[in-house]
């Protein structure tokens, strides 16, 4: 998890505790392992979604991206900002991939204003 912060100081040991003892058992962790290949394995269904996707251009969309997260890159951001007509997209320059510990106050008052909109 560390790896995924733009810095790595932010997160506090309740908060990493947090995270690592939510899954203590490896019976618990299971779906997280399995995740990824179970991504892969669903290319055509994600593919199907994914042609429908002018279903939902002209929803209200808000897009909170960590601009040094380590997976999910610009390019990734582009492609779903393109998607929405009706956008707002914040940047976090200094926030990795979990935004809602690394601007958790921000983010949450983004997301606040957003619904009340």
């Amino acid at each position: 998890m560390k790896k995924a912060m733009s810095d790595p100081s932010r997160l506090s040991a309740p908060v990493h505790r947090h995270y690592f003892k939510a899954l203590e058992r490896p019976e618990e962790r299971k779906g997280c392992w399995t995740f990824p290949k179970r991504i892969i394995g669903s290319s055509d269904w994600l593919a199907g979604l994914w042609a429908q996707r002018d279903r939902i251009r002209d929803k209200p969309a808000l897009i909170l991206w960590g601009m040094k997260d380590i997976a999910f890159r610009e390019q990734e951001l582009n492609r779903w900002a393109d998607l929405f007509s009706n956008r707002r997209v914040i940047r976090y320059a200094d926030a990795g991939h979990f935004i809602q510990e690394e601007k958790g106050s921000e983010a949450s008052r983004e997301i606040a204003d957003f619904m009340r909109a």
